[in-house]
Order: structure tokens, then C-alpha cells, then sequence
């Protein structure tokens, strides 16, 4: 894909083995890249007669029993190690993600608040005991 300003090889792929990553994907058919956030947890190497050339085995995060997913490094044109103190700035990677442009709150909060019917915290089931 001529959209990838990366260039994976099996030397640069291998450092992302075990490591959690966020990939933006692109692909032909598709207008907009497609993020995930995922753990790299095998690398298929290029090889003669490999089908679909070299790509990353991955698990999203906390999944136990999975089959991995494939993300090939033809269609990846950024990723980054997600670290710990990443986490809260991950904003700066998702800050380009277009978001919807409502103003509105989209709480489940009934209108009407303080009422016989609706207790002040909102709640319009039954009492817990």
C-alpha cells in the first residue's frame, strides 16, 4: 500500500513481540483508517510461497482465549507502543480521530428531577436493599 510512511522488516517487527500497540490500518477500499489497539503476540516473517505476505498475530487486550487476528504490515501506517504513562497521552495520537459534534449531554437522566416519582440521584428503578 503506497499509504504506509513505515517500513516493517523482521528486525524492526520482532521489538513489537509481546508489546501492546496501537495500529492505524489502511487499506484500498476503505476511506478512513481504521485504529486498534491490540497485543502483538506472533510475527510471520516474509518466506517464499507465504500467502499474504509477512504481518503481526494479535490478541486485543485482556482476551484469554482467542484466536489472534492478523494485521499486515502492508496495510499499518502508524504504530505505537502503548507504555503505562502513554495511556493518558494517547489523546495526542486519537486527537486526530474525527469525533460526532454534539453538544448535548447523552446521559440517561430523566427530565425531570426531585420529583414523587424520580429520587434526586436520578435512579428510576427500585430500591436496593
Amino acid at each position: 500500500m503506497t499509504n504506509s510512511p513505515i517500513t516493517l522488516d523482521a528486525q524492526s517487527a520482532v521489538r513489537y513481540l509481546g508489546q501492546t500497540v496501537l495500529i492505524e490500518m489502511v487499506f484500498d477500499e476503505e476511506p478512513d483508517p481504521i485504529w486498534r489497539w491490540v497485543r502483538v503476540v506472533g510475527v510471520v516473517l516474509p518466506a517464499e510461497g507465504l500467502r499474504g505476505g509477512p504481518h503481526f498475530l494479535t490478541l486485543k487486550p485482556g482476551a484469554e482465549k482467542a484466536f489472534a487476528d492478523e494485521a499486515f504490515w502492508e496495510n499499518i501506517r502508524t504504530i505505537r507502543v502503548m507504555r503505562y504513562r502513554d495511556r493518558h497521552g494517547s489523546g495526542n495520537v486519537l486527537g486526530r480521530v474525527t469525533h460526532p459534534n454534539d453538544s448535548r449531554s447523552r446521559a440517561a437522566l430523566p427530565d425531570r428531577r426531585n420529583s414523587l416519582t424520580v429520587p434526586s440521584n436520578g435512579s428510576t428503578g427500585g430500591a436496593n436493599p
